[in-house]
């Protein structure tokens, strides 16, 4: 293993390496900061570039331009409330509150600083497990796949600011939405009304982008600014160094949520929406004043982009070590694996351990770059905050459009940008959780799945796993939590 890590770091010096790095971080952030062009539609667009590469500059350029796309898109969650990518749509609940009340730079210098670290911490999971990868994870069966989506679900009424009653409802019409299409097991097709678009099932770009950006432009367009106050386009380095201070302070909100991140990587196919979710409803359970959050709590900021980056490093593992993709980037990436003339799976571990570590070291010196970056430029992304909404948002509804268009060429799903548009206008008008609604959709699929796979190979009893039994553990403290803080505020404030 010390070898393996010498000469991973060797390989990661290599000049070829730092270039296609620095080629790819500036790709990789304008992704992340235009709505709707996400990390799969860079790798999809770059990896034809990787041809007749050495192997870990190829795999360096597409990882390198991948996994910073959430450290831009979290700008556009925080200065426009409109996230850059899904994961993103987390950060939204409490980052654009805060840059509505002129606090743009504390909200940026908390989520630079947490992507920053929260990716070195993956890195620092990964290269600790990356000799015990195999059993860790093939003990995931389906039974432990859908009890963490049920921990999900079990979150949604955390996410939003009002009633639980409303987390619940918009949680379960996501679950409906993910309802449409063919259904997995069966193959039988279900609400398509005889469309062929829907037979697929709606499209995850134009539900974030619809949900989270056309409610917001439709705001915008009555002619105010996202920042009235003019003060507001100076960024005040005194507030990006007090969000860096808190994230510091907040250091194990950070760890925490960046293990969640981790944890949920390494599950195949769970998803990295899930992570950054789940991190944000751990983090609002576990305040002294949830009630804050959804209003512009500096920890609804930290707890997310700490999971989002970290996640990255959890879903190489399953990559890595059994060439199962832990994500939907992670899938494209593996066919950079295949361009590259590499096979991932157990014995690539035994063969390339130390292209393994080279990529580890990739993914931890991306996140720390980006943050850099961003920081570089986050005085002029941040004026945009004080330009007239009849200016901003003709500009805005072009990008989504086009960023809508080119992540799956299909016109349909422009037009289900603006259905999903209406829908979002209407949650946030009566005050349900639009991220609530996400969740549901995202994890819609997995609880129905896996629950049959489960039933059909374990029988009723299939929680009794140890693992599932750990986790069934975290979904009833999840549920009872509310409750016994309650009982416990209610003994200490006397009668």
């Amino acid at each position: 293993m010390f070898d393996s890590l010498v000469g991973g770091f060797l390989l990661f010096l290599d000049v070829d390496v730092l270039v296609a790095m620095a080629i790819a971080i500036p790709i990789g952030l304008v992704f992340g900061i235009l709505p709707g062009l996400s990390g799969i539609t860079a790798l999809a667009v770059l990896l034809p570039f990787v041809y007749g590469m050495e192997p870990l500059a190829g795999l360096a350029f597409l990882l390198s331009a991948h996994a910073i796309t959430y450290t831009g898109g979290s700008v556009t969650a925080i200065v426009l409330g409109i996230p850059g990518s899904p994961p993103n749509a987390a950060t939204v609940i409490d980052g654009f509150p805060l840059s509505q009340k002129g606090q743009s730079g504390y909200a940026i210098g908390a989520a630079l600083t947490s992507s920053a670290l929260g990716g070195v911490v993956g890195v620092a999971a990964l290269v600790v497990v990356l000799p015990f990868l195999q059993p860790i994870v093939t003990s995931f069966g389906s039974p432990e796949t859908f009890l963490l989506a049920l921990l999900g679900i079990t979150y949604l009424a955390v996410l939003g600011r009002g009633a639980m009653v409303k987390g619940l409802i918009a949680g379960g019409l996501g679950i409906f939405l993910a309802l449409f299409g063919y259904q997995r097991i069966t193959g039988v097709p279900r609400f398509w009304l005889e469309s062929d678009y829907l037979l697929d099932g709606f499209r995850l770009i134009p539900l974030v982008i619809g949900l989270f950006a056309i409610p917001e432009i439709l705001a915008l367009s009555t002619g105010r600014a996202i920042a009235p106050d003019h003060s507001a386009a100076q960024l005040s380095w005194r507030q990006v160094w007090a969000g860096v201070r808190a994230t510091i302070g907040a250091r194990w909100l950070l760890l925490r949520s960046s293990l969640i991140g981790v944890f949920v990587g390494i599950v195949p196919g769970v998803g990295g929406e899930t992570a950054t979710f789940v991190a944000y409803a751990a983090a609002k359970q576990t305040a002294a004043n949830p009630d804050q959050f959804g209003n512009g709590a500096i920890e609804g900021v930290i707890a997310p982009e700490s999971a989002n980056n970290a996640k990255e490093g959890g879903a190489l593992i399953p990559t890595l070590a059994l060439g199962i993709p832990g994500s939907a980037g992670m899938v494209v990436l593996l066919g950079g694996f295949l361009l590259l003339g590499l096979d991932p799976g157990p014995d690539f571990l035994d063969n390339h351990m130390d292209t393994a570590v080279g990529l580890a070291l990739v993914l931890a010196l991306a996140n720390v770059v980006a943050a850099l970056l961003v920081f570089a430029l986050a005085s002029q992304i941040i004026k945009i905050t004080v330009v007239r909404g009849t200016v901003l948002a003709p500009l805005l509804l072009v990008l989504i459009v086009l960023g809508t268009y080119s992540a799956g060429n299909d016109p349909a799903d422009v037009l289900f940008v603006f259905v999903f548009g209406a829908l979002g206008y209407v949650l946030k008008e009566f005050d349900y959780s639009r991220p609530a609604l996400l969740l549901g959709f995202v994890l819609g699929p997995l609880l129905e799945t896996y629950l049959h796979i489960s039933l059909q190979a374990y029988g009723p009893w299939f929680f009794t796993r140890p693992i599932a039994l750990a986790i069934a553990a975290l979904i009833v403290l999840g549920l009872a939590w509310p409750l016994l803080r309650g009982l416990g505020g209610r003994v200490g404030g006397g009668p």
